[in-house]
């Protein structure tokens, strides 16, 4: 379950918007009462409820009352200033007016829903219509016109409204609890994603963890414009990118990044001014939402050194940039997969703790520390060598010996075939006898046998060498 909130206006004529001012401040008198009841007077449950009804029976219905009580339920600090302690501040410094002060504190009107009460009994959405219950007289209705973009579809069987009152305009706020779209049915595979300051890498990962498919969804304008063009950007962005793991039925895997107010002094002037203008959480939000939207199942996985795996073991095999790389480590870890290490690590020459990292194509230096880490951040150790040392020079695989042995009685010759001439004589001696089948033979293909029996000689004598057709 997902809670949804739909934002717009209203307007009122200005009979009626006299009189639904009056009821935002009376109800926020009662909430402030409420909390008084609460802190000051100790009250708990139900006689809170009691104590508000005693002053506020006359301007407000039950279920008003009750909305206030439950919007400072869940207050617990001691020290709350309703209408905000920089208001507060800007008023006793005589940058804001008494009455601005007295609107924004005052300037609230809460409804919860109620799925037995046509879905709000006392704020309902009909149409392009606002219905308000007006307490004074029972059964009399405020009407006013409202807006909402036509994205917004508010599930109207249940849903709560909240009225704000700010520079004369009534901004309102629908919100409802949409059910979870059911999960798609998905194949073996990921499909890796890479946010990064100029747009998405996406990568689609094969069930056994190869590369099938890789994409770069870039967006320069994001690093540059304002906020409703950069919103717009990021938001479509997210459908290309859920897009893509929806139509490979695979789930979404993304990072956990940190770019938070305590790392911001870390690295040098180009990076902190990347990292300013980085809007990385919308893009990650953007993404959740549209997989929670589109029913696509989605994975975070720790980004350390997924970068630096991206350049040592993927880039230039398969011809990625450095973020596509990055995006195949980061799918390949959603599945659980272990990186082996196929790059070489040596000791810095100086006798530093720095450790140099070189792989295909590119190199990287890290301390012991940073290593220790990449190791156990998935990455399994080199697999060992099954073909044993490396044979002597001049010397291979022998008939019926494994790779470095020389059989007994056998020498090794400068041409790289194992056995003297004697051991040779006596491997074709051997081969010869089976060409002793002259009673087996048809009349007109002897030729033919004796030219298949050559042939096998060679490829049983000679391991290494390959023929071809016609070759004797």
């Amino acid at each position: 379950m997902s809670r949804q909130i739909a934002h717009g206006t209203v307007w009122f004529p200005e009979p009626i918007k006299t009189r639904v001012l009056d009821l935002m401040k009376a109800q926020s008198s009662a909430a402030r009462a409420a909390y008084q009841a609460t802190h000051k007077h100790g009250l708990r449950g139900n006689a809170v409820k009691q104590y508000v009804k005693r002053n506020f029976m006359a301007s407000l219905n039950q279920r008003y009352i009750s909305d206030a009580v439950s919007r400072v339920a869940a207050i617990e600090d001691e020290g709350v200033l309703f209408g905000g302690k920089q208001a507060w501040e800007d008023m006793r410094a005589g940058k804001l007016s008494k009455a601005e002060w007295q609107e924004r504190r005052n300037g609230q009107l809460y409804s919860r829903g109620d799925r037995t009460k046509g879905g709000n009994p006392n704020i309902r959405v009909v149409g392009d219509k606002l219905l308000v219950n007006d307490p004074s007289s029972r059964g009399r209705w405020m009407e006013g016109r409202l807006f909402i973009p036509g994205k917004w579809k508010p599930r109207l069987d249940c849903y709560d409204v909240r009225f704000l009152y700010r520079d004369g305009k009534f901004e309102v706020k629908v919100s409802w609890t949409e059910p979870d779209t059911p999960k798609l049915p998905t194949v073996e595979g990921a499909v890796g994603v890479d946010c990064n300051p100029d747009g998405v890498a996406v990568v689609e990962v094969t069930g056994d963890g190869n590369l099938k498919h890789h994409q770069y969804e870039q967006e320069q304008r994001i690093q540059f414009a304002g906020r409703g063009k950069r919103d717009y950007d990021i938001k479509q962005l997210a459908v290309r990118v859920v897009g893509a793991a929806k139509e490979a039925r695979k789930p979404l895997v993304v990072e956990k990044l940190n770019f938070s107010s305590g790392n911001r002094q870390k690295g040098y002037r180009k990076f902190r001014r990347t990292k300013a203008n980085f809007i990385y959480g919308q893009m990650l939000t953007a993404i959740k939402s549209r997989a929670t939207k589109e029913g696509v199942p989605l994975v975070e996985v720790q980004p350390a050194f997924t970068s630096v795996l991206g350049n040592l073991k993927y880039a230039k095999p398969y011809s990625l940039n450095r973020h596509t790389a990055a995006a195949l480590v980061i799918g390949r870890r959603g599945m659980r997969l272990l990186e082996r290490q196929d790059f070489t690590v040596t000791q810095d020459e100086s006798g530093s703790e720095k450790l140099h990292l070189e792989g295909k194509g590119f190199k990287h230096t890290l301390t012991q520390k940073a290593y220790s880490f990449l190791q156990s951040c998935g990455l399994k150790e080199k697999k060992a060598d099954l073909t044993g040392p490396a044979p002597a020079p001049g010397s291979g695989p022998g008939i019926g010996a494994s790779v470095g042995e020389i059989p007994t009685g056998e020498s090794t010759g400068t041409t790289g075939h194992r056995g003297n001439a004697d051991s040779i004589q006596e491997k074709k001696g051997s081969l010869w006898a089976w060409r002793d089948f002259s009673k087996f033979r048809k009349p007109g293909n002897s030729s033919c046998c004796d030219n298949v029996l050559i042939r096998l000689h060679k490829y049983i004598l000679y391991p290494r060498r390959r023929y071809i057709h016609g070759d004797t």
